[in-house]
Order: structure tokens, then C-alpha cells, then sequence
């Protein structure tokens, strides 16, 4: 047991990590860079790379070997299972089957041309960056997948940031980071054993892809029904309903991990499973997720990252051609992967590149991933640092890139849209389906067009994803065969509905937007002057506060004009 000393110096060394990764967190977000960028440099500041130079007898004081070492270890670990956890909460298995085909050739595409290349990356590396030259297969397989891996959060985040995570584009995109993130993570799983030097023969291996299977199938299939339930009587009580799910999912994500742990599979795979299940509930409230998100991203995320900084000395690890050679190839390969997989979707050059761009983010799932080969031993401190770099890069420049990309030419005027289609200043609905149903009443009507049937198309679509944006607005939309035209009907709640966004909050501005099936590529050019006209609070305000049809189409016009806010960097 450890003496009290021990445990003293365990509970200074972690409330200095988390004290000093969420200042430098929140200094990251105010300068608009990623919070875990803020929270790795806490890490390299305390650790070896800074303080340990200038006063290494700090360094050994706050953070020395031993007990404490094996306590922070501990916290890391379940730090590191509940991130995953929270990846999984992000996978919506629903999307995923709705744009399967696209998504499965986007995601295998961006999954082979990765694994290929990082392979031949770890074939022809010098011997120098392997722990062990006899076990350069292994080493060479970890870099492909290493390198094939997308990070969730970070593509969602993106997506929402940039008003596109409800289009069709950003649907392909999430469902092709589902598929990636599920693959990516079993191959990882496979490796594990063999990575800790169990020597493992084919009966061996296919035992273990068995229980993978096995355990996968169980918490998916039955445990997500029964999960249903649990969760339904769990969110009755709106007061309560957080705190009550967030201890469910912590046990669950903890047995998970455990599970997996003892049948030879990384404990973070189990923990991604369960939040898989659990995030695939239509029980989930929207401000449960946030506060499970908000619990984790405070708590545990700012240690593990600063705990990170900690392992290396970034200085002396630092290696420009390796670092560069990682990047490289990462890009190279993800990018190309998915635009070509993307195009051959039907998707239009700039939005198969956009996407390519997206599934490049890496984010913490990489970091973790290369962490727990570190500490399998299966790569030096180098390849490591390269690692991390290279998945802050790639976060860094999916946003900005994207952002140009889809700066599309303007081919059809919001203001005139909104005048041929309907105006609804004051809508009556109280629930999303009524304010759809309302507004495609609204469009059909003096036209031939069945308003029923418009209605049924866009709730088709909203079974996928849900319509809400952010900042009380809802961009319900859908394609439509027979659709002579697009067709637009805006609506003001001044009382708000509840669409399940990803903010919670209610939404008082409505477009309703429907697209021929035969000019579906118009779909996204007209999304993002939607998205630009209700992009700051000050163009939200004139939406609102407008009295009359002529002066919301007159605020419309305005909007249309403006641009999205600049976007540097999204987390």
C-alpha cells in the first residue's frame, strides 16, 4: 500500500497537471487553436522538455518514479478509456447504414491507400527508429494503420463549426469517420497482443478475432436494446437524468474496457464499443451528451494529453525529416484516399476533396493510439513525437482547408428563393415533425405538389440526423425527384422548438429546403448561404425582430451577403 507521502505527492502532481492544462487549454481556445494543443504543451512544459531543463530537480519532485508514477499511470489509463468512450458516443450506426454505399467506398478507399503507404513508411524506415529491427512487420503494420485512422470528434467539430454537419456531405462524411474510426480501431485491436510479445499462431489469432466479434455483437445488438430501456426510464427525469447516465456509462465503459483488457484487446476498444451502444440510443437527450462530453473534456481529457507531454522530451525527440516524412505521407495518402473514394460517389471534385480533407483530422485518437504503442514498447520516442505532430497538423488544416474549398459560386439567390417559396412569420407548430409538416404545407400550396408527401420526404430524413443547427436555427432539407425546382419556406417560433441540436438549444428560425433529385449539386452551394445568413447574432436578431414578410426577405437579402466567420482552427 503506498505510504502517505506517496499519495500526497499523486494528488500535487495531478492537480498541478489539471491546473495547468486547462489554463493553457483555455489560453488555446482564445487563441483559436484546439484546446489539446494548449493541454499537450502543459505536458511538455512540466515535463523533461522544459522544466526538467531548467530545474530538473522540480520535474523528479512533482512527478518522481514509483508509486505515484503507477497512480498517475492508473488515472491516465481511465482517462484515456473514457475518451474512447466518448468516440464512440459520436457514432450514429444509423447514418451509417443510411449512406452505406458511399460511405463504405469513401471509408475503404481512405482505409487502403493509408495502410498501404504507412506500411511501405514503416517497411523502409532505418533500423534506428525500431525498438526491435526482428519485429519490423509488426512495427510496419502499426504505422499503416497508424496512418489510417480518423479522429471523430475532430471531423464532427469541424462539420458543426462550419455549418455543414446536417448536409448531405457532412452525412457522407460522419457515416465514412464511423466506418474508419470501427475499422481502424479492430485492426489496432489485433496488434495489441503481438505488440506485448504474446507470440500468437492462427488458431490463436482466430480465437481472438472471434471473442472481438463476439463481444462487438453482444454490447451492439442486445446490450443496445436493453440499453434502450434502461436509458428511457434513466431520462425520465429530465433534473436528474445526466448525473444518473453518466454513472451508467462510466460502469459500463469500465466493465467494457475490462473485458476486453483480459481477452488480449486494448481496454480502450471495449470502452469505444459500449460508447458506441450507448450513443446509438435515440434515448440519449441531447444535454446528457453535453454533459457527459463537458464531464470527460474538463476532468479527464486535459491530464491524459499533459500526461503525454510528460512521457518524452520533444526537443531531443524531435527529428524534422522523420516528422516531415510522417506528414507527408499521411496527408498524401488519407487525402487522395477518400477525394478519389468520394468521386467516384458522384460527388463534384471540390466536395470529394473537401471530404478527403475532413477524414484527414486525426486528432486524440492518433495520440492515443501511438501512446500505447510507446508503452508496448513497439516504437521509440522519435516515431512518437511524429505521431503527435503529425495529428495536430492534420486537425489544424482540415477546417481552414475546407472552409475555401466550399466557397462555392453563388448560383441562386436566398432572398428570391424565400420570395417564390413561403414566409411563415409567426409558425404555430410546437414540435420539429409539426413546424416540417407547417412549412412543406406552406410551399405546396397553390401548386399540384402534395404537401403530405413533401413532409414525409424531409421526416425521412430526419430519422438520419436531426435538423437543428446551432443558435436557435433548424435546416430541415431533402431531395426530391419530381421537384420542378428548389423550393424554400422560412419560418419564425418565437416560443422555440425543441430540434435537438447540438447546442440544446430550441430553434425560432426555420428553412425548410428542398432539392430536385437532377440538381442535387446546388444542394450544398445553397446550404452554405443559408448557413452565412444566419452566421452571426447580429444577423439572427434582424431575422427575429423583423415585422413584417418584407422586411424578413429584406433581411434575408442582407444575410445572403455577409460570409462565414473566418475559421482558423477547430478542435
Amino acid at each position: 500500500m503506498p505510504a502517505e507521502h506517496d499519495i500526497a505527492i499523486f494528488l500535487v502532481g495531478l492537480a498541478t497537471l489539471l491546473a495547468v492544462a486547462r489554463l493553457l487549454g483555455e489560453l488555446s481556445r482564445r487563441l483559436r487553436f484546439p484546446a489539446v494543443a494548449g493541454e499537450l504543451a502543459a505536458g511538455v512544459f512540466l515535463g523533461p522538455t522544459v522544466l526538467g531543463r531548467l530545474w530538473p530537480g522540480s520535474v523528479q519532485w512533482l512527478f518522481p518514479k514509483g508509486a505515484p508514477a503507477a497512480m498517475l499511470a492508473g488515472y491516465t489509463l481511465l482517462s484515456a478509456v473514457l475518451l474512447l468512450t466518448l468516440a464512440g458516443l459520436e457514432i450514429d450506426l444509423s447514418v451509417v447504414v443510411r449512406r452505406r454505399r458511399e460511405a463504405a467506398v469513401t471509408s475503404f478507399a481512405g482505409v487502403l491507400l493509408p495502410m498501404a503507404l504507412g506500411f511501405g513508411l514503416g517497411w523502409v524506415l532505418p533500423d534506428v527508429y525500431l525498438v526491435d529491427p526482428s519485429r519490423r512487420l509488426l512495427f510496419a503494420l502499426f504505422v499503416g494503420t497508424a496512418l489510417s485512422i480518423s479522429a471523430m470528434p475532430v471531423i464532427a467539430k469541424t462539420l458543426l463549426d462550419l455549418g455543414f454537419l446536417r448536409t448531405d456531405l457532412g452525412l457522407l462524411v460522419m457515416a465514412a469517420a464511423m466506418i474508419d474510426d470501427l475499422a481502424g480501431w479492430l485492426l489496432f485491436s489485433l496488434l495489441v497482443g503481438p505488440m506485448h510479445g504474446r507470440s500468437a499462431g492462427f488458431a490463436q489469432l482466430g480465437l481472438r478475432m472471434l471473442a472481438i466479434a463476439l463481444f462487438v455483437a453482444v454490447v451492439i445488438g442486445l446490450g443496445r436494446r436493453v440499453l434502450d430501456r434502461v436509458l428511457s426510464a434513466l431520462e425520465a427525469d429530465r433534473m436528474s437524468a445526466p448525473g444518473r447516465v453518466l454513472s451508467l456509462l462510466f460502469v459500463l465503459a469500465i466493465l467494457g474496457a475490462a473485458i476486453t483488457q483480459a481477452i488480449g484487446i486494448h481496454a480502450v476498444f471495449g470502452a469505444f464499443i459500449v460508447g458506441v451502444a450507448i450513443g446509438d440510443s435515440p434515448r440519449l437527450r441531447t444535454e446528457t451528451r453535453a454533459v457527459v462530453h463537458e464531464f470527460v473534456s474538463n476532468i479527464f481529457a486535459p491530464v491524459f494529453f499533459a500526461a503525454v507531454g510528460l512521457r518524452v522530451d520533444f526537443i531531443a525527440s524531435f527529428d524534422l525529416r522523420l516528422v516531415a516524412a510522417v506528414i507527408v505521407v499521411a496527408c498524401i495518402a488519407k487525402v487522395a484516399g477518400c477525394t478519389l473514394g468520394a468521386r467516384v460517389t458522384g460527388l463534384s471534385w471540390r466536395e470529394a476533396s473537401s471530404v478527403g480533407f475532413a477524414m484527414n483530422s486525426r486528432g486524440a485518437m492518433e495520440i492515443i493510439l501511438a501512446l500505447v504503442a510507446l508503452e508496448s514498447g513497439l516504437i521509440r520516442t522519435p516515431i512518437f513525437v511524429a505521431l503527435v505532430v503529425m495529428a495536430l497538423f492534420t486537425s489544424l488544416l482540415a477546417g481552414p482547408v475546407m472552409q475555401r474549398l466550399l466557397r462555392m459560386r453563388r448560383t441562386t439567390s436566398l432572398r428570391a428563393l424565400a420570395e417564390e417559396g413561403a414566409v411563415l412569420p409567426s409558425l404555430r407548430a410546437r414540435t420539429a415533425e409539426q413546424a416540417i409538416r407547417e412549412l412543406a404545407h406552406a410551399l405546396a400550396a397553390g401548386t399540384p405538389i402534395d404537401g403530405n408527401v413533401l413532409a414525409e420526404s424531409v421526416l425521412e430524413d430526419e430519422t438520419a440526423i436531426a435538423c437543428g443547427l446551432s443558435d436557435g436555427v433548424a435546416l430541415p432539407h431533402a431531395r426530391i425527384a419530381d421537384l420542378p425546382r428548389p423550393m424554400l419556406a422560412f419560418g419564425r417560433a418565437a416560443h422555440g422548438v425543441d430540434v435537438n441540436a447540438p447546442d440544446g438549444e430550441p430553434a425560432r428560425l426555420f428553412f425548410l429546403l428542398l432539392i430536385p433529385e437532377s440538381r442535387a449539386a446546388e444542394a450544398l452551394s445553397i446550404y452554405v448561404v443559408i448557413v452565412q445568413s444566419v452566421a452571426t447574432e447580429e444577423q439572427r436578431r434582424l431575422l427575429l425582430e423583423a415585422t413584417d414578410r418584407a422586411a424578413i426577405l429584406d433581411a434575408l437579402g442582407r444575410g445572403e451577403t455577409a460570409s462565414l466567420p473566418e475559421l482558423r482552427y477547430v478542435e
